[in-house]
């Protein structure tokens, strides 16, 4: 499995906890950001995605024109995400709903920014109350995102 990670997921984790993205590329799955989603993050450069594991792909043209003729509810990058994932059989992993509708449709596995700590709990590799700690930051710092009950959904799941 290799995830492809949107520009909303690394914002959260940037924002809180970078340490998670490292323990996930080290433990669960490499992961893959297109230039241009990582174009939308200030909050981190090529040279701290590489730090932590973190591949960065340029885009082939192809993708690129594609990913511009399409129209819906998709931004440029999120289509530049969907195509990515399908053509390499990535995980796209998001929490934008149309990203997730959009991959759903395309038989794309993908999954929401919460889950990859839900992975590293379930390996041991993250502890339950620091899981829950950074979730809370996550939803303190993009409560737009990620609200309250996505985060008591979280608490229930790595509970379990």
């Amino acid at each position: 499995m290799i995830l492809i990670i949107d520009a909303n997921v690394l914002i959260d984790y940037a924002n809180t906890d970078l340490s998670i993205l490292k323990l996930v590329t080290n433990h669960i799955a490499p992961i893959h950001v297109p230039s241009v989603v990582l174009d939308e993050v200030d909050q981190l450069s090529v040279n701290d995605c590489s730090d932590i594991g973190i591949t960065v792909v340029e885009e082939t043209i192809e993708i690129l024109l594609s990913a511009g003729e399409k129209r819906g509810a998709l931004s440029f990058e999120d289509h530049v995400c969907l195509l990515l994932a399908k053509e390499n059989s990535w995980t796209c992993v998001s929490n934008d709903k149309p990203l997730h509708r959009a991959c759903t449709n395309e038989d794309i596995t993908v999954m929401w920014g919460l889950r990859l700590m839900i992975e590293l709990v379930k390996k041991d590799m993250l502890d339950k109350m620091d899981a829950m700690e950074i979730a809370e930051s996550i939803q303190q710092s993009n409560p737009k995102h990620i609200t309250t009950e996505i985060v008591e959904e979280f608490r229930k799941k790595i509970n379990a």
